[in-house]
């Protein structure tokens, strides 16, 4: 087996050669792919397809942002701002799209904020917080919210809770020095570029989260519970539903009704 990472022409070309291939019986082809408007349909349709969906909740987030940043790169440069920086992208990162358990009082709909969106950010703040001169934070909130994170966002309240965050977040009062404000009003960040100590402050953080830490009421949890409750049911009863015709695979009825 052999893993490449293909453009969208390529997978184009690997579409065509797919449906005139004669493959051994035992021939499998795996693909794994983020969501995207110009995946082919054909190639989709024709695919058994596999859903993964990351464990909820900000500490598990951040786990795996952490997972696949290696300590070499948050030690990058020897700048502390840096590594807080780059925690405090993961955090930010990880509260959007935790946000979206909220729906419609955290986000008015489901945006999709992805890796791609992690790997972005990380990228401009290895750019800006290199060298010993002073941070550019409005740089920095300025690409977020109108490059990176805000070009999702297609609605007017959405983006001004975007922009709170980000001017919440990333600011000199938590960000260097000796941070006379805590992340988010919890969490203190460590005075170091050691990938330990981030990923020790973080099995710190409760396995649960508090709707305050995303700014919202604590009552809403109650809301969010009877939503995912309706959801739970609804496929309940789509599973549920036998009779002598579902025998066979009726691929148009089965679309129409997902």
């Amino acid at each position: 087996s052999s893993g490449i990472n293909a453009e969208y022409g390529e997978v184009q070309v690997l579409e065509k050669e797919v449906n005139t291939l004669k493959p051994h019986k035992n021939f499998r082809l795996w693909l794994t792919a983020e969501p995207h408007v110009k995946f082919p349909l054909v190639l989709l349709e024709s695919s058994l397809k596999v859903t993964y969906e990351s464990p909820p909740g900000i500490k598990k987030n951040l786990f795996r942002t952490y997972e696949a940043w290696t300590p070499e790169f948050i030690e990058r440069g020897h700048n502390p701002t840096r590594a807080q920086a780059l925690f405090t992208l993961a955090w930010f990162h990880a509260i959007v799209q935790e946000r979206r358990n909220y729906i419609p009082q955290g986000w008015t709909k489901f945006y999709e904020f992805s890796q791609a969106d992690l790997r972005s950010g990380a990228d401009i703040i290895d750019r800006l917080c290199t060298g010993t001169g002073s941070i550019q934070w409005d740089f920095i909130h300025g690409l977020f919210e109108n490059a990176v994170f805000g070009g999702r966002i297609d609605n007017n309240y959405d983006l001004e809770v975007l922009r709170a965050y980000l001017r919440q977040y990333f600011d000199r009062e938590v960000l260097g020095g000796k941070g006379r404000r805590k992340l988010a009003g919890v969490l203190e960040l460590p005075q170091s570029i050691n990938h330990k100590d981030f990923v020790k402050a973080i099995s710190a953080l409760p396995d649960i989260d508090s709707p305050p830490v995303f700014s919202l009421p604590s009552n809403i949890d109650r809301s969010q519970q009877r939503s995912v409750a309706k959801a739970v049911i609804a496929q309940l009863v789509l599973v549920g539903r036998t009779s002598v015709e579902d025998s066979s695979f009726e691929k148009a009825r089965w679309t129409k009704e997902l």
